[in-house]
């Protein structure tokens, strides 16, 4: 063979192609193997370490990506991410909402051939994404794939440290290079990272928000997808970096969340049919005869139907007030209820000022009349008129805890009352008066009355005194019920946190 023969021959070999693969992907320089790009979902819920896992995202994963940050808690502070990212164009956020689990919004609002789904607490390196699309390109039955990280289950987990981001990308690449285009199928994925195929999940769904804990709702949806025929994919060639607490730290930081998550797990068991015993194996169980098991159905993509009660929130005004006060102190009140099912319904009298151009939410209804008579009597007929499970009455001069309409709810949820009273501040639950018998004669403080959706509560009368303050006599028919941890008294004035006197027509005990 002459020279020119032998170093055509060597200059088409696999193993220079690979290696000139290897520099262009590394530099950035190849495509992604899609041609509409890649969706990436961040799950955000912790603020030490979210801006810094978004910031590599969108450095490492290419121009054809489209990144959305899911705010997973209620106290995670997204403004500092807004500030240092607004001008990142291909990055949108969806704040925490109580009650919706807003992972699954971002799913559906998914238009890619490929969904990432990551939490922030993953950090990547050049290149990192290209090689996990491939098991689905190699068989068309590989939906899902994971990299191998210290968080992945079974044969995945991999626990390294890393002295610097030099140390992190050198093993990165060495692993790529020792295992380029490899894969295993697994029987379950739970880890911090998935690629999922845009087919799959419209046939699988959401995730399964109930189970409570990342951990078991990320392996039940794999469990679902593998009802569907999906198989479930490891790449040897791929590793990110999961950051983790530091040693001695469990992460919880109290019993009750130990005990959550223990009931998360005791829940993901009992939806596959696994004894609970299972759960102290190591990796996480998972049925053996997958295909005899029932079906799982799927979980709607989108916005999460409200599972809590619907609670109507009346917000009556007292006194004079002005519009631009009305609306300031309507907003404080629906952002101080931490509930997540609420329909806000505001009562005015206006006495001389109508001002019909109140601004309220979409969802919120405000009746604004003139004359006390009028005020009374549409207080007392809104309930014909607004169907929910619950109503709350709160006076716009009272001050509210954030827990106080779920405390109402659960009340009525756990008791056969019809009415439920919120009793005064500081008063123990052995103090509190006992249900009383039907017919007996009451007067209840409107502004810590509650009662269930379907009823006509009875009549609302004032207080005999300076203020507007109003008292709800119930009907002989409805049976009452007293909770403690009442609203304490503020924004517009005193209010008698105590239970009405005889002379305001008896309290029932």
């Amino acid at each position: 063979m002459s020279y020119n023969a032998e170093a055509k021959a060597d200059a088409v070999s696999p193993e220079r192609l690979a290696g000139r693969y290897s520099y262009l992907e590394r530099e950035g320089l190849l495509p992604l193997p899609t041609r509409d790009g890649v969706t990436i979902i961040v799950e955000l819920a912790h603020k030490e370490w979210a801006e810094e896992c978004l910031k590599r995202l969108l450095l490492y994963s290419g121009p054809a990506v489209r990144l959305t940050g899911v705010v997973m808690k209620e106290d995670f502070p997204l403004e500092p991410l807004l500030e240092q990212l607004s001008a990142e164009t291909e990055l949108s956020f969806l704040p925490y909402e109580r009650g919706n689990y807003r992972t699954n919004e971002a799913l559906a609002d998914a238009r890619t051939s490929f969904v990432v789904l990551v939490e922030d607490r993953v950090m990547v390196t050049p290149g990192w994404l290209g090689e996990l699309l491939w098991p689905a390109i190699d068989d068309p039955a590989a939906y899902v794939t994971a990299p191998c990280s210290a968080a992945e289950e079974q044969e995945g987990r991999a626990v390294l440290r890393f002295g610097n981001d030099l140390e992190l990308s050198a093993y990165v690449n060495h692993q790529l290079s020792r295992f380029r285009g490899e894969w295993q199928e697994v029987q379950v994925l739970s880890g911090p990272c998935l690629i999922i195929t845009r087919d799959i999940l419209q046939r699988t769904g959401g995730l399964d928000a109930s189970l409570g804990e990342r951990r078991y709702i990320i392996a039940d949806w794999c469990l679902r997808a593998r009802q569907l025929g999906a198989r479930l994919a490891l790449s040897s060639a791929s590793y990110v970096h999961v950051l983790q607490p530091l040693e001695g730290n469990t992460g919880y930081t109290d019993g009750g969340e130990q005990a959550a998550y223990a009931e998360a797990g005791r829940a993901y068991c009992a939806k596959w049919g696994l004894p609970d015993e299972r759960l102290g194996e190591a990796g996480l169980p998972v049925p053996g005869e997958l295909s005899a098991l029932e079906r799982q159905p799927a979980i709607p993509l989108g916005r999460t139907a409200a599972a809590l009660p619907l609670v109507t929130a009346v917000v009556y005004f007292e006194d004079k007030w002005p519009a631009a006060a009305s609306m300031q102190r309507q907003l404080l009140l629906q952002a101080q209820q931490s509930y997540g099912n609420i329909r806000w319904v505001s009562v005015r009298d206006s006495w001389a000022d109508t001002s019909p151009d109140f601004p309220v939410h979409e969802q919120d209804t405000v009746i604004t009349v003139q004359g006390e008579k009028l005020w009374l009597h549409a207080l007392e007929s809104f309930s014909a008129m607004y169907q929910s499970e619950v109503t709350v009455y709160l006076s716009a001069s009272v001050s509210y805890d954030s827990e106080y309409v779920t405390r109402i709810v659960k009340a009525l949820q756990h008791s056969t009352a019809a009415l439920i009273v919120s009793a005064a501040p500081g008063l123990a639950e052995s103090e509190l008066p006992s249900y009383p018998e039907r017919g007996a004669a009451a007067v209840l403080p409107l502004e810590r009355t509650a009662h269930r959706g379907g009823i006509m509560p009875g009549r609302i009368v004032k207080r005999e005194s300076s203020r507007r303050s109003l008292l709800l006599c119930p009907g002989p028919e409805l049976a009452v019920g007293y909770i403690a941890g009442g609203p304490a008294s503020g924004a517009g004035g005193s209010v008698n946190d105590n239970l009405p006197s005889d002379g305001e027509g008896g309290t029932r005990k």
